[in-house]
């Protein structure tokens, strides 16, 4: 090629190579992203079971590469193929390099006039510049390489998700253990004539099960001690039983064994057993947990549900509790058993949880994690029920009981952490030993009310008189003053902390000719502890064992160093941990006492709501310095709320609704109603004022039971110690049952339980009467019958006692019967004719005059 053409064919070939390349990156990255798409795809159906054959999905994955391979030798070929214009090649190379300006195009122009002499000398004086521009500096790239690389770069991303998938989720290896799961394939009969057995046959010949249900009464229930239980528990396998019994524990003590009789069948079995409850010694509050379990002969074992039978006062006892049903002693009798239903229901989910868990990890793995939120919501649930308890009885002897209600807190937390770890029987121990110390709260605080009810005494609560303003300023005072004085006292010790195992460091590598200055740092350290002790003895008082353990230690540890010995390192590293153990004493004990101030603070809130409520009517005769220091005694109580709510160690006690009330705009609105509150002169602006200062303190107390742990707050909803009124009726008629089950059995009770129970099963019957079918005149004669026959003298009659039974259980059928089928009707309109329009009057005169014709 002659020279003046050379240069251009040099740049135009450059420039062609650059397209086709960048081309052949960008088209086959996505081919690339869409086959990975596509097997993407396919993993996904494999895991939803949209695929389970593996033959199918081996044909569709050799479909997609043969398809993919053919698609990128044609676009290869393609872009090779592929023929350029020349013009545009050269006008994309000037644009890329100004230097060249007309050059390239001149010489595409000249290069259809070759052999003209002037036109060749032209010709070669430009290829010469456009070699100098060459020979300078390489011309940059025509075509910016953004686009390819950026494709490229989404193929990387697809081909590491795709990567990242397969080894999260493993379709193909899930797939392949499915496949071998599977019972093999009935092979077809040979002879025509000959049947083969049943499929169940076959499955059950190749996978061994087995099933043990206890079906009465398959629920649990809440009895008096005078009540009788019938159990029938049902035990079913493919192989021969070999021993069927059931289990029982009284609040979480050990297991007692209950043997049944050998089963008359060798693979299924049903037993009645009986549970008398007062022949297992129990008593008001105690709950009996149990279940049935049932070996075959290969040594399999199969058990059931865990019910649980929970044995109360009855309910008139119960509404004799200083208060009633309204009164402090009845509210915190319900959240504690409401805490004990929600641990009980936990309990069965970790039994159902390790007698049949998912067949995928990732299932077991979520089914662990709910239950150890669950309970680390009931510890959480606990401490706070701690404080309100604390906060609402401070001067009732209740400390047993909340004793055990801190103990279960830690062993619901303990639980919390066997559940995430994996380590199943002791988070199952660890929740029984939970819900045996949320009984013995019970038990203890029931003691405790019994022993004095006088302390507990209520009046009316809800018209309670305030404690003086001066005295709530007073407390107010002393709370700041506590969390000033704890939160210093917790800086010290973990300073003095930080000291102490920058010490034990350095010990260990110390040589043992430096022991006696790190002796005396040692007892430095020591006594700056004892002295901040005696001038803070309030932040210690409930940590003294781990600070005398602690102040024991160091001086150990101060002793060994001075002498040199060789225990000088674990003893130093002995302090160490008893430091670390008074700080987390310390954290916890500051945590539990400001949370029971923030419940103090919760009472004097909704005092003052009540206060400005009143202030708001037309008829308040509130003196105003008893408005402006109630509105003092707001502001100060609201700072103290807030600071319980954002600041450690108890922020994270509460949900995020409390602090968004006493944060940011809400808190600012909230200052301003008080301070107009706080400056309106005239009679119709403080009335205004105190409205909507009791509105946003109502908004703040309303945030502060939403901030509670959800397992308090249900509690709370529901009245624990009442059955529902759907339930009434069914209890009624429970009681009644039981009853007729002890005259029968000889098993007479004394007059007083008797009569007790009678009473009991009527007020649930009137009850769930009325829930259940209203003012009904067979059902209240019915009942009217049952009361005469109660308030008899006499001995009571059983058969009279069992035709009323059937009675109730008739009308009970019959009334719901007829209630459902009057539920069923439909409505019926009566519609005027003359107020419809006339064409649709004629045209509905039309419609009936065809159906009548028919």
């Amino acid at each position: 090629m002659n020279f003046r053409f050379t240069v251009l064919e040099t740049s135009l070939n450059r420039a062609e190579f650059r397209w086709k390349w960048h081309r052949f990156v960008q088209r086959s990255s996505v081919l690339g992203i869409v086959v990975g798409l596509l097997l993407l795809l396919l993993g996904v159906s494999i895991l939803q079971g949209w695929i389970t054959d593996q033959n199918l999905v081996l044909a569709l994955f050799g479909v997609l590469c043969a398809a993919s391979l053919v698609a990128w030798m044609i676009l290869v070929i393609a872009i090779m193929a592929a023929t350029l214009d020349r013009r545009w090649l050269a006008s994309v190379v000037e644009r890329a390099d100004r230097r060249f300006l007309d050059r390239l195009h001149t010489l595409l122009f000249l290069e259809g006039r070759r052999g003209d002499q002037p036109t060749e000398s032209f010709a070669v004086h430009i290829a010469r510049q456009a070699q100098a521009v060459l020979a300078e500096k390489t011309p940059p790239g025509p075509f910016s390489p953004a686009t390819p690389l950026a494709w490229l770069g989404a193929f990387a991303l697809v081909v590491a998700g795709l990567l990242l998938f397969n080894h999260s989720f493993a379709p193909w290896q899930r797939l392949v253990a499915a496949q071998k799961t599977k019972p093999p394939p009935v092979e077809a009969a040979d002879k025509p004539l000959e049947l083969s057995g049943p499929s169940t046959n076959n499955f059950e010949q190749n996978k061994t099960w087995g099933e043990v249900r206890i079906t009465d009464p398959g629920m649990d229930l809440k009895l008096t001690k005078v009540d009788v239980v019938p159990l029938q528990i049902e035990a079913a396998a493919n192989q021969a039983l070999r021993d069927v019994r059931w289990f029982s524990t009284v609040n979480g003590a050990t297991e007692t064994q209950h043997p049944l009789p050998p089963p008359a069948e060798p693979r299924y079995a049903v037993f009645q057993p009986t549970i008398y409850l007062d022949e297992y010694g129990l008593s008001d509050w105690d709950v009996m947990t149990y279940y049935a379990r049932a070996d075959t002969e290969p040594t399999n074992s199969y058990a059931s549900e865990v019910y649980f039978l929970e044995v109360r006062p009855f309910r008139e006892d119960i509404l004799k509790m200083p208060g009633g049903a309204g009164g402090k002693a009845y509210r915190a009798l319900s959240e504690l058993s409401g805490l004990i239903g929600r641990q009980q229901h936990v309990i069965r989910q970790t039994h159902q949880h390790i007698q049949r868990p998912p067949e995928q990890e990732t299932l077991r793995t979520q089914d662990r994690k709910k239950l150890a939120e669950a309970e680390h919501d009931l510890g959480g649930a606990a401490q706070h029920l701690y404080a309100k308890m604390a906060a609402e009885m401070e001067n009732q002897s209740i400390g047993d009981a909340l004793d055990n209600l801190a103990k279960a807190e830690k062993s619901l937390e303990s639980a919390n952490r066997h559940l995430q770890n994996n380590v199943m029987p002791e988070a199952q121990n660890q929740e029984r030993l939970a819900l045996a110390e949320l009984i013995a709260a019970r038990k203890m605080f029931q003691k405790a009310v019994t022993d004095d009810p006088g302390a507990f005494d209520e009046q009316n609560p809800d018209q309670e008189e305030p404690p003086p303003i001066a005295e709530s300023s007073r407390k107010l005072k002393e709370m700041a003053e506590f969390r000033d004085e704890a939160k210093a006292a917790r800086e010290f010790v973990g300073k003095t902390l930080e000291q102490q195992r920058d010490l034990e460091r350095r010990t260990r590598a110390a040589p043992l000719t430096q022991y006696s200055r790190l002796s005396e740092q040692e007892r430095q350290l020591q006594r700056s502890l004892g002295d901040f002790q005696e001038q803070h003895p309030q932040v210690f008082k409930g940590t003294k064992t781990e600070s005398d353990q602690a102040q024991k230690l160091m001086s150990k540890a101060a002793d060994t160093l001075q002498n040199r010995s060789g225990e000088a390192r674990t003893a130093t590293q002995q302090a160490t941990s008893a430091l670390e153990q008074l700080s987390q004493a310390m954290q916890d004990q500051a945590a539990g006492h400001q949370l029971a101030d923030a419940y103090k603070l919760k009472q004097m809130l909704d005092r003052q709501i009540q206060k400005f409520d009143q202030r708001s009517r037309p008829d308040s005769k509130m003196p105003d310095e008893e408005l402006q220091s109630t509105v003092k005694e707001a502001k100060q109580t609201v700072d103290q709320l807030k600071k319980t709510a954002e600041q450690e160690p108890t922020r994270e006690l509460f949900g995020e609704p409390l602090r968004d009330a006493l944060s940011g705009q809400n808190k600012v609105d909230l200052d301003a109603k008080l301070q107009k509150l706080q400056a309106a002169q005239d009679e119709a602006t403080k009335q205004e004022a105190a409205g909507e200062a009791k509105q946003r303190l109502a908004n703040v107390s309303k945030a502060f039971s939403d901030s509670e742990p959800k397992a308090l707050q249900m509690a709370r909803q529901n009245d624990s110690l009442k059955p529902n009124d759907t339930d009434s009726f069914a209890q009624g008629m429970a009681e009644l049952n039981n009853l007729i089950r002890q005259l029968e059995a000889q098993r007479p009770l004394s007059k007083e339980d008797q009569a007790k129970q009678c009473r009991e099963g009527l007020m649930y019957l009137q009850g769930g009467m009325k829930s259940r079918f209203g003012d009904n005149d067979r059902g209240a004669q019915i009942l009217a019958e049952l009361e005469q026959m109660l308030k008899a003298e006499k001995p009571m009659d059983i058969d009279e006692l069992k035709r009323i039974m059937e009675s109730l259980q008739h009308f009970s059928v019959e009334t719901s019967e007829q209630l459902a089928r009057k539920e069923d009707q439909p409505s019926v309109m009566n519609i005027d004719p003359a107020r419809l329009p006339p064409v649709y009057r004629g045209r509905i005169q039309k419609y009936f005059e065809k159906l009548s014709e028919k």
